[in-house]
């Protein structure tokens, strides 16, 4: 029961994934671009104190994308995201553009905005946005794929290991099932073959009196 338990959430999981991954538009947090193409977030607050916005890159170690200051209205991009950034908007709600995104750019995307506290002597901060970001590698040279016939369709790496799972896991009930009814099937069948009454098969006579 643990192994079906098991692999039924990882078959879950996974197709959740895949149908995130699969729509065109973002959902939940997740989106799915093409080597190359753009990531566009909007990050927004309803606290219009606060005096900068930072947005890392979490791939996995941390990496400083780009940080705004609200006072200088001024934009620091880090060193690989030079001349790729772009934003529009206030503060408090700043569209940003990453653009010619790579393969190693794939990773969780937060926007922090920060303001110093007076009263608290401290540094308060709020998350804005967060995307958490999938770049595919496609090779743009290659001529696109042709359909061999009228119901011809392709299916995706994740399609076919979530139909393997779902088969592995069929096997695996069906073997469940029969290791647990198997034995009571066996014991029911000694049972009745127990209780059904034998039937009485008259004798002819004793073998002197038909000699008689």
């Amino acid at each position: 029961m643990t192994a079906l338990t098991i692999t039924l959430c990882f078959t879950a999981i996974l197709a959740s994934s895949c149908l995130l991954g699969s729509a065109p538009e973002r959902e939940n947090g997740f989106v799915k671009v093409k080597k190359g193409d753009s990531l566009t977030m909007e990050c927004t607050t309803t606290d219009t104190k606060f005096d900068n916005l930072e947005l890392l890159a979490r791939i996995p170690n941390k990496h400083v994308v780009m940080v705004f200051d609200k006072n200088t209205d001024s934009k620091n991009l880090g060193m690989e995201y030079s001349g790729r950034v772009t934003s529009s908007g206030t503060i408090d709600k700043l569209s940003i553009t990453i653009s010619n995104l790579q393969l190693n750019e794939s990773g969780l995307y937060i926007g922090i905005y920060s303001k110093y506290d007076l009263g608290q002597q401290q540094i308060v901060k709020e998350e804005g946005c967060s995307v958490l970001l999938f770049v595919n590698d496609v090779d743009k040279t290659s001529p696109p794929e042709k359909s061999t016939g009228k119901g011809a369709f392709t299916l995706s790496e994740p399609l076919i290991l979530i139909f393997a799972l779902t088969a592995c896991t069929m096997v695996i009930v069906f073997f469940l099932v029969m290791w647990v009814l198997a034995p009571k099937v066996k014991a029911l069948c000694v049972t009745r073959a127990d209780d059904t009454p034998r039937e009485y098969i008259p004798v002819y006579e004793d073998m002197h009196r038909v000699r008689k």
